[in-house]
């Protein structure tokens, strides 16, 4: 269990003998990638040091996830970077950080640099970047820097280690009579996905298919949808990572819902990637995707279903319904294989990347 007591240790983080920080400096978002990140460390003999915004372990991020050589700090965005400009990272192991495009213009990454003390070891600090278009056309990539997963964008190369742990999850059979879908992220009309969503469960309630319902966790409302649809959505609103974990859990299907015709979603096969994915990998929970983002992404016709052009999304909603418990408990057989086969590869790729 990690140590309530550095909860209350503000201006510098738990540090011990064999001890790798990991820092989010982004208040606003990334913080799902922060357990994963941590497991990885753990498995690689490392104790781990969280420096992260306080909202993210007050909202349970680390509600699943428990092991006493985890130490989570209570220390503000500006009390963590007062102690990197001091420390000169000789007392700990390594420093990883989940976001560089908070400490820098995601183009010119030495700048990075700058927020640490100038002693410090550069080779002992590495970087997750989340989107690498602009340093990519502007030839200034970095090999050396963590990508979630593999780049599809003019031959650029990364380390890909993909962060998809959140603690102890528990991957139910498909719920029984109500099949149920979840989508992460709001429901609102200017969203490129809400329609088809929207359209998608209006097909299958003209067709007479009802027993199903669509959680969104996120804004909106239905103030816009026929009064007949509303049924089958549950609004949840924004919710602490805790309270996200548990509808998780009790979801049968992950949406994604893009569009092969909508240039705003090619950065989830090209140059960036989504955290939906990493929450499917993580509950073993099978998801709706197109085909042409599948592959990529480590899906196929056997870990999830897919949907051949958006005009189609419907029919994937007809057929997660339709499965049996059987097809269902195979289809998580086959996602869990392919979890464990990117956590591997994962694993492997930051050590590599420590030890060199």
């Amino acid at each position: 269990m990690f140590s309530l007591l550095s909860l209350f240790k503000p201006k510098e983080p738990e540090v011990r003998e064999n001890t790798f920080l990991v820092w989010e400096p982004c208040s606003k978002s990334h913080g799902e990638v922060l357990p994963g990140y941590v497991k990885y460390l753990l498995d690689l003999g490392f104790e781990v040091s969280v420096l992260t915004t306080p909202k993210n372990i007050k909202d349970g991020l680390f509600s699943r996830f428990k092991d006493e050589k985890l130490f989570i700090n209570n220390m503000s965005q500006k009390q963590i970077k007062k102690y990197f400009k001091k420390s000169d990272l000789s007392k700990v192991k390594g420093v990883l950080v989940t976001t560089i495009g908070k400490l820098c213009d995601s183009v010119h990454y030495d700048d990075a640099y700058k927020t640490f003390n100038p002693a410090a070891d550069r080779s002992k600090i590495f970087f997750v970047e989340h989107e690498a278009k602009a340093s990519v056309d502007e030839g200034l990539w970095k090999e050396n820097l963590i990508t979630l997963r593999k780049l599809n964008y003019k031959d650029a190369k990364s380390v890909v280690v993909n962060p998809h742990y959140f603690g102890k999850t528990q991957s139910a059979a498909k719920n029984d009579g109500i099949t149920r879908f979840i989508s992460i992220g709001a429901l609102r009309a200017k969203r490129n996905n809400a329609n088809m969503i929207v359209d998608a469960v209006r097909k299958l309630h003209n067709e007479g298919i009802r027993n199903f319902k669509v959680t969104i966790v996120g804004k909106g409302h239905l103030n816009d949808i026929e009064k007949e649809l509303r049924p089958y959505f549950e609004i949840k609103g924004r919710l602490p990572y805790d309270k996200m974990y548990d509808e998780i859990e009790k979801s049968d299907f992950i949406l994604t819902s893009y569009d092969e015709n909508n240039q705003n979603h090619r950065r989830y096969i090209t140059t960036g990637t989504s955290g939906t994915f990493q929450l499917v990998y993580g509950f073993l929970k099978p998801c709706i995707i197109l085909e042409e983002f599948a592959q990529i992404n480590g899906f196929d016709d056997k870990n999830s279903i897919m949907y051949p052009k958006a005009e189609e999304y419907y029919k994937a909603f007809e057929n997660a319904v339709s499965m049996s418990e059987s097809e269902y408990a195979e289809m998580q057989n086959n996602l869990n294989a392919s979890a464990e086969a990117i956590y591997a590869e994962s694993k492997n790729n930051l050590k590599e990347l420590i030890n060199a």
